[in-house]
């Protein structure tokens, strides 16, 4: 029904010091920014970028259509298979 005054006093003391508390922890990172240090990739981490990698193709695939390239550029459009992908090469999400 109705709430006791000591609980909502107490709610609101807890709240304001965690408020202190990450207003203080916030002023120590700005003064200390030059000594943190990126953690190396963990398991999540590492699993997000493996499956960001997925989805988006691997990083070394350039975009350049053989056109763009020139006919004797000696590109992946000499090696286009019989329906005209180009092996080795991603298309776009979107495409598929």
């Amino acid at each position: 029904m109705y709430e006791h005054p000591y609980l909502a006093s107490a709610v609101t003391a807890h709240e304001q010091e965690q408020l202190a508390a990450d207003a203080e922890r916030r002023r120590q990172l700005r003064e200390r920014a030059d000594q943190i240090v990126p953690r190396a990739a963990g398991p999540v981490r590492r699993f997000g970028r493996r499956m960001l990698r997925a989805v988006t193709g691997p990083r070394d695939v350039v975009s350049i259509s053989p056109r763009d390239r020139g006919a004797d550029a000696g590109g992946p459009a000499d090696r286009r298979v019989p329906d005209g992908r180009v092996p080795g090469v991603r298309e776009p999400a979107s495409a598929r």
